[in-house]
């Protein structure tokens, strides 16, 4: 609504600054927190396992740890830091592989249509019924609580939204001039899904996939924290929120701070793919 009410001159003035500044954004937070991880041994002396009870509850500031300890006297920047490489891939995998097998299943759906569309779209619906966290929960009961599961997981859990999306631009493609005069000029059907279809079904894949990476990182966070993903002595960001709940009301930096870098992370990457979309519109 604050949107609609801007003047459209001003929108058009503030769009390329805001997108400017999500890339920014993520240059500087997720690759500040990357080089952060590479250079890990050299910001901070402590290992993320390391337990030293005489340092336990430090504050925010206190020396060598400018992020305070936990109950056990765990430095909560190395821990932090040590979360960075799994709670980031547990986000890009699963956006990636999730939108590349969605793609092929909208493709083929809405290529073929008929009985083979519906009966495809049957499962996807059937699937959409669920709530998505619910959804991922289930697969990771089944398979077991581990970080590769909850990935495995959350990926099956997204398959429907995107294997939805990419059919509906399938089928609004299939209907182009181009398309009808390839299949009048004797383009098997394989080959105009991969030399049509595929290239101009990209676009928004990429544009989903990169929006889901903010989603897929919160989402596996929050599987870690219900002790469904990461499993000690491993850590991520979810498993330090779950840790840094217990003392909420002694050290609450210990849950309110992983809970900042999730939302900051997956935000930026959110942002990312929006500016993404705007710009891949104007083409």
């Amino acid at each position: 609504m604050i949107e609609a009410l801007r003047p459209a001159g001003l929108r058009l003035a503030l769009r390329p600054v805001g997108g400017f500044g999500a890339w920014i954004g993520l240059v500087v937070i997720v690759g500040g927190f990357g080089l952060a991880w590479l250079l890990r041994e050299t910001i901070t002396p402590f290992g993320p396992a390391e337990v030293h009870l005489d340092r336990a509850y430090l504050p925010i500031g206190a020396a060598g740890s400018p992020l305070g300890t936990d109950a056990f006297g765990r430095d909560l920047l190395t821990r932090l830091l040590a979360g960075v490489p799994v709670s980031i891939t547990a986000g890009v995998i699963p956006a990636t592989v999730g939108m590349a097998i969605g793609m092929g299943i909208g493709l083929v759906s809405g290529m073929v249509g008929g009985m083979a569309d519906r009966a495809i779209m049957s499962v996807m619906d059937v699937a959409l019924a669920f709530p998505f966290i619910l959804l991922a929960i289930l697969f990771v009961a089944i398979l077991g609580p581990s970080l590769q599961n909850a990935m495995i997981a959350v990926t099956i859990a997204i398959l429907p939204r995107n294997a939805r999306i990419i059919r509906a631009e399938t089928l609004s493609l299939r209907e182009r001039d181009y398309i009808t005069a390839a299949r009048l000029g004797g383009a098997s059907g394989l080959a105009i899904l991969v030399r049509h279809l595929l290239p101009n079904v990209a676009p928004t894949a990429l544009v989903v996939g990169s929006t889901e990476i903010g989603h897929m990182i919160a989402s596996t966070s929050g599987l870690s924290f219900l002790g469904l993903g990461v499993q000690p002595p491993d850590v991520d960001w979810g498993t330090l929120i779950a840790e840094g709940s217990r003392y909420v009301t002694t050290a609450p930096h210990l849950a309110l701070l992983p809970s900042l870098v999730v939302a900051m992370v997956s935000l930026i990457f959110v942002l990312v793919g929006d500016d993404l979309r705007h710009r891949l519109a104007r083409l």
